[in-house]
């Protein structure tokens, strides 16, 4: 009863992989395992009264199939221990079905409806064995057996019906332990189940159909027996075709890996997978037998708790997300083999994988050195000390590191020193300012070790450095201006100072009296005064009083509230559809951007259409604006508004009128001649004046007393058409249009007339 108890507990750790997780899961056509929708609440807290009822909520089973050709084998599970509890006094019905079963054959469930399936084993639930039958068909030793047999019928510690009326309890805190008995009960059965097939026939989970025909689909649905007015159960469903199942990739043992954790200490890890239980052996250099590491029970996955990263750490805790972890003590003197053994949801066994040769890394690092008093020479040099009473025989030897701050980091003055050294004298100290002196002593394996921090007596009378990074913000209508800066590395620093200039060539004067600590300074201008600018620096002061060199001078910007000058219409063209406007650029120096407004004459609000940079003024200070808008009965106004670096606007200016008209016919003088030659009527043509954009044109023919149909085009370079199509004997009449784009064309040409033979 101990030993069980305690695995169950264990089991409460592990993350079975198929009785307690439900993600991974694919569909029965696939052999493997399908999905299920968690269910929030379980049978048990229901059935001790603190759900709303037991019929509330659907309950959820799993099942899984596999095929072997010869037979089909079925596992389930239970989502909650109460269902779990609840259907072994039912027991379960196994319903398969195939495509003649459906035409010929029906099963009537628990619900008392008819459905197209057969019932296996015999018509009659499937029941767990009594504890009499399985002490009568398991040895006693029979771990799993015992555990499975404790979990159905071993006495329940905790029951709220029969103890409420005996002792004045808690109900919720009686209720509460009697659902923790509960599934760790649950917990026990699916570990028992899921290792051994034996066990988990025993107890009602497993069946196995051998009355079934290789390459034939069946669908099996296993149901449980428990009264509909207890539970409303989902029972899953699963189609599955019957060849022999051949193991994929993902369900054989992924490659393994040993990695070192501490001094004496490695992990053993390999990828989580489809498996569900596995077993570790090791040998080494010096004994070849393969040595059970966990002969008890298999390494399930784990996943990491708040425990785990207490005690293991981050990076072990993260391995723990995706990987199965086993840890294991070695000596440092050894080689070691390891090799996973694994089985999965249906007892089958895996082909064992073995790791690389492993052996361990020296992670002991040699003992510390002691340092003695230092004392400088001259205040620029320091010779120091040191005693290691303990002298290893894969020492390496010393490095003496220095540090301006107790806790480091440090810097490498010596080198590497050899292992018989037991002094070295730092010729340049004063350079490194008052600091601190640690001797570093290191292995032939790299294990590195130190003495304690010894201060090196350097009198300080280095000025700390610059301060970089100055900058500033100013508010344009308060002349209030912040200036802040990068906050210097110097490990003496005390404090900053701030100063100011109305010009970058007169005296600065101090604004802190005093010292500030913080990277920030705000400062207060007269936005009333003429001058456009200012001047700051900043300087660093350390603990000593020392005064750094001033940072860079920064100029302010003071606030700009004058307008940018206007702009001035210069000129107005167009054509039959483009507007070109000319404007004379802003006098003013700081000019930022042109903005271009445009609205039709019965329209009320201005429409921005254009942002004309600086940069587009042509050097003659003129800007050009051409548009082409919609032909419109009504004009078009435009303006121009000027804006400068500080945002200031000159208001609209430069306005001006021009129109477009809405009709789509361009007046144009087309002389059109027609000629008849050798069966093809040639027309030619010449344009007045050409279009200045591109163009095509379209040729009309009437037949005799008919209308006319367009017969063809031509590009701008052409200057004539030949129609070879022409009817013969005919009086035939020809015109030509030109089409100038955005819907307007050409007035037609003169017409022309031919007879054709």
């Amino acid at each position: 009863m101990t030993k069980n108890i305690k695995l169950a507990l264990l089991a409460m750790l592990f993350i079975l992989p198929f009785g307690l997780k439900a993600q991974d899961m694919p569909d029965g056509n696939s052999n493997e395992r399908p999905k299920f929708q968690a269910v929030p609440d379980s049978l048990a807290a229901d059935s001790l009264g603190l759900g709303d009822s037991l019929v509330s909520r659907p309950k959820v089973m799993r099942l899984l199939t596999r095929a072997y050709g010869d037979s089909i084998v079925l596992r389930w599970a239970t989502e909650d221990a109460g269902l779990w509890i609840t259907a072994k006094d039912y027991g379960w019905m196994i319903f398969r079905s195939t495509a003649s079963d459906k035409s010929s054959q029906y099963a009537v469930d628990k619900y008392g409806d008819t459905i197209p399936y057969v019932a296996l084993n015999g018509g009659k639930p499937l029941m767990p064995l009594s504890l009499e039958e399985m002490q009568q068909r398991f040895d006693s030793t029979d771990f799993y057996a015992g555990v499975a047999a404790q979990a159905l019928y071993g006495q329940f510690q905790y029951n709220v019906n029969e103890s409420m009326p005996k002792a004045n309890a808690d109900f919720m805190t009686l209720a509460a332990k009697q659902y923790q008995e509960q599934t760790q009960r649950h917990f026990m059965a699916m570990l028992a189940a899921e290792c051994s097939p034996r066990v988990a026939e025993a107890i009602a989970l497993r069946f196995v159909d051998r009355d079934v025909k290789p390459g034939e689909y069946y669908e099996y649905m296993v149901q449980a027996m428990i009264p509909p007015q207890l539970a409303e159960i989902e029972d899953p469903e699963v189609v599955i075709l019957n060849i022999p199942y051949e193991r994929g990739e993902d369900e054989m043992i992924p490659e393994v890996d040993v990695t070192q954790i501490d001094a004496n200490r490695a992990v053993v890890r390999w990828e989580k997978n489809k498996l569900s239980g596995y077993w570790l052996d090791r040998k080494d250099d010096k004994d070849s037998n393969w040595v059970t590491l966990n002969p008890k029970a298999p390494i399930w996955p784990m996943l990491p708790d708040s425990a785990t990263r207490v005690i293991y750490g981050d990076s072990i805790a993260q391995w723990m997300e995706n990987e199965v972890l086993f840890f294991d003590s070695l000596d440092l003197t050894r080689t070691y083999t390891y090799r996973v053994r694994a089985f999965d949801a249906f007892g089958d066994q895996v082909k064992a994988r073995e790791a690389k040769p492993y052996k361990l890394t020296d992670f002991t690092p040699p003992a510390p050195p002691y340092v003695g008093e230092i004392i400088p020479i001259d205040n620029r040099i320091c010779p120091i000390h040191w005693l290691k009473p303990e002298i290893e025989d894969d020492l390496k030897g010393y490095m003496v590191m220095f540090s301006t701050n107790l806790e480091g980091p440090w810097k490498n003055v010596s080198g590497m020193l050899p292992k018989d050294a037991t002094s070295y004298t730092d010729s340049n100290a004063y350079e490194r300012g008052r600091g601190f002196y640690r001797v570093f002593v290191a292995d032939t394996a790299g294990n590195v070790n130190f003495s304690p921090s010894m201060n090196n007596n350097i009198e300080d009378i280095t000025p700390p450095a610059s301060p970089r990074g100055l900058n500033y913000l100013a508010d344009d209508s308060t002349g209030l201006v912040l200036l802040w800066w990068n906050p210097n590395t110097d490990a003496d620093l005390l404090a900053y100072k701030v100063y100011f200039a109305n010009q970058r060539d007169h005296e600065f004067i101090e604004l802190t009296p005093g010292y500030i600590q913080d990277t920030f300074f705000f400062d207060s201008v007269d936005i009333s005064m003429l001058a456009r600018d200012c001047f700051y620096y900043v300087i660093a002061v350390d603990q000593n009083h020392n005064y750094s060199q001033p940072s860079d001078t920064l100029r302010v910007l003071l606030p700009d509230l004058l307008p940018p000058g206007v702009c001035v219409l210069d000129g107005v063209t167009q054509d039959y559809d483009t507007i070109t406007i000319t404007w004379r650029a802003s006098v003013s120096e700081d000019v930022a951007a042109y903005y271009v407004y445009r609205k039709p004459r019965p329209a009320v609000n201005w429409e921005c259409i254009a942002k004309i940079m600086p940069d587009q003024v042509d050097k003659k200070g003129l800007i050009h604006f051409g548009d082409r808008p919609e032909a419109s009965i009504h004009p078009y106004s435009y303006c121009i508004e000027v804006r400068d670096s500080a945002t200031n606007s000159s208001g609209m200016a430069g306005f001006a009128v021009a129109m477009v008209d809405p009709d789509n016919t361009v007046k144009m003088d087309i002389n059109l001649k027609a000629s008849y030659k050798k069966n093809n009527a040639i027309l030619t043509w010449k344009i007045s004046e050409q279009p200045r954009k591109d163009y095509y044109g379209v040729v009309y023919r009437k037949d005799g007393d008919g209308s006319f149909q367009d017969i063809g085009t031509f590009s701008r370079k052409d200057s004539a058409f030949i129609d070879a199509n022409a009817p013969a004997n005919t009086k035939c009449s020809y015109y030509i249009v030109l089409q100038l784009g955005r819907g307007r064309h050409s007035s037609p040409s003169n017409t022309v007339t031919v007879k054709t033979k």
